[in-house]
């Protein structure tokens, strides 16, 4: 059995991976990649927004379908390479696309994806900063109460999962897209959050 002082530690430590882990997967735009890549093009997802990445040939071609583009996205070049990047949202009010009705279901789980994922990174940091700041001799997190603190404990993990669970509902069926790093990071992070909490209730510690 650990002493209270090394618990704290592993579990501000598991808190601050959950946070910084949970911040990279929200803002993340890997949340679904293709299962077979094609040669001289990337692609991704992330929870609101989809991007293609392709070489042009050179920069006066990219600029000119750059040109192309506008008003359809937002599309840049570096060099000869395109980046093109759409919402889901713009695609779902589009009803002149084949496909508009996966792109709002794509919205609406990008959407609840967002405010889980978000909500949990707030936790997070909550959690870190009580679990943190006494260890600096700050006791600005005293006046949390109890049931404050666990609250945030499992909200942390928790809000995280019940976001990722319910972007991956709102996915299309069928489909060539796998999940990718931001969403593996999101699930980490969630994972974490959660072991934290169930490390802080149910793990005893001596004095």
């Amino acid at each position: 059995m650990m002493d209270a002082k090394m618990k704290g530690m592993v579990m501000a430590a598991m808190s601050a991976l959950c946070l910084v882990l949970g911040i990279m997967g929200a803002m993340g735009n890997t949340w679904l990649v293709p299962e077979d890549e094609e040669e001289g093009m990337d692609a991704g997802a992330g929870l609101t927004s989809y991007w293609v990445e392709m070489d042009a040939g050179d920069a006066d071609t990219c600029d000119m379908m750059a040109d192309m583009m506008e008003g359809d996205g937002d599309a840049e070049c570096d060099g000869s390479m395109l980046t093109m990047s759409m919402t889901f949202s713009d695609d779902c009010e589009a009803e002149e696309l084949d496909d508009y009705e996966e792109s709002c279901d794509m919205a609406t789980g990008g959407m609840i994806g967002t405010i889980g994922m978000w909500a949990g990174v707030l936790c997070a940091l909550l959690v870190a900063l009580t679990l943190i700041l006494p260890m600096a001799g700050v006791d600005a997190m005293d006046a949390m109460p109890d049931m404050g603190k666990m609250i945030t404990s499992w909200g942390a993990g928790g809000l995280m999962l019940v976001g990722i669970l319910g972007w991956w509902m709102m996915l299309p069926d069928g489909g060539d897209m796998t999940m990718g790093m931001s969403s593996m990071m999101a699930i980490g992070a969630a994972l974490l959050g959660l072991a934290a909490a169930a490390m802080d209730q149910f793990m005893d510690a001596d004095e």
